[in-house]
């Protein structure tokens, strides 16, 4: 009797060892640079853990910036048809906080959304795009990769 609880131990101790080693992926996850706030599900900048998401399959936000003008784009995809609101923010770094300089709100039905904007940049300095995505309740942030003016 002891040596049948002996190898059901061992035999669990292996298999937790074995799950402690094996590698985790994610089926349905975003990728980039998304930031974290309060309780949401983002990681922080340059993190390689893909998060996973209830109801969201992919987000992202991106900025460019050509002379004066800015082009700021933000999409989000759920994994079902559903609501979803978009707030995408053109945002300038000031003394070591980022400021809002524009922002746009786009909503859709679909279960997906995509919105570019154009915008005339009238200082120099550092600038973003920081998108809000709420999916069906499920909130979300992505911040694009900083440009240069």
């Amino acid at each position: 009797m002891k040596w049948k609880m002996r190898q059901r131990v061992w035999i669990s101790l292996i298999i937790a060892a074995a799950l402690l080693i094996l590698p985790v992926s994610s089926s349905y996850a975003a990728s980039g640079n998304m930031g974290r706030t309060g309780a949401q599900r983002a990681v922080g900048v340059g993190s390689m853990i893909d998060p996973q998401y209830e109801k969201t399959l992919t987000l992202t936000a991106d900025l460019s910036v050509k002379g004066s003008s800015a082009y700021a784009y933000a999409s989000v995809t759920a994994k079902k048809i559903c609501p979803i609101t978009v707030t995408m923010r053109l945002q300038r770094l000031e003394g070591g906080s980022w400021v809002t300089k524009v922002s746009w709100v786009g909503s859709s039905n679909t279960g997906s959304k995509a919105m570019g904007r154009d915008y005339t940049l009238t200082q120099r300095g550092t600038y973003r795009t920081y998108a809000v995505f709420n999916v069906d309740g499920e909130q979300l942030t992505y911040k694009s990769a900083t440009q240069v003016y």
